[in-house]
């Protein structure tokens, strides 16, 4: 059985990553990254490298009275490692405007991906989303560039069905 937590951290990566492909921006544009790359080894980049940060949710609140219902909000966030701040600060914004733009398609797919075509289960909605510069004191040549795109991601549930 795949977490719930598991299940919205890679439907909100597949959605961006979805979108991103369809802007234009290739995999020689801008490469994905299932976490943070701390051993990467390179002098300059040539391309972005877009990583899935860190992902936390705030312990969740009960939605009713007298009910399992609960509404949950998930920080998920973006490094971007551009090679240069310019296009850094371009992938991290489309991404903003990527997630930013969900709730217009009714929320992010909330994907089952533990059954064969990954069916829909739910919709995610999008409680905020911004992005910002990271300065690394004592940078690698490929971390001069950072930006952090971070969104707030909320999850309605019912806790005994989770």
């Amino acid at each position: 059985m795949i977490s719930r937590e598991d299940l919205i951290a890679q439907s909100v990566y597949d959605f961006v990553e979805e979108h991103l492909r369809a802007r234009g921006y290739s995999e020689r544009r801008v490469e994905m990254l299932e976490s943070f790359p701390y051993t990467r080894q390179e002098a300059q980049l040539d391309h972005s490298l877009l990583a899935a940060g860190f992902d936390f949710d705030d312990q969740g609140q009960s939605a009713e009275m007298g009910s399992d219902l609960k509404i949950r909000v998930y920080t998920i966030q973006f490094v971007i490692f551009g090679p240069n701040n310019t296009e850094a600060r371009n992938v991290a914004n489309v991404v903003k405007f990527i997630v930013d733009g969900a709730n217009a398609e009714g929320g992010i797919p909330l994907r089952n991906y533990g059954v064969e075509g990954a069916p829909e289960l739910d919709r995610l909605l999008v409680d905020g989303v911004m992005a910002d510069r990271q300065i690394i004191a004592d940078p690698e040549p490929w971390q001069e560039n950072v930006w952090l795109t971070t969104a707030k991601i909320e999850d309605t549930y019912f806790a005994s069905l989770a």
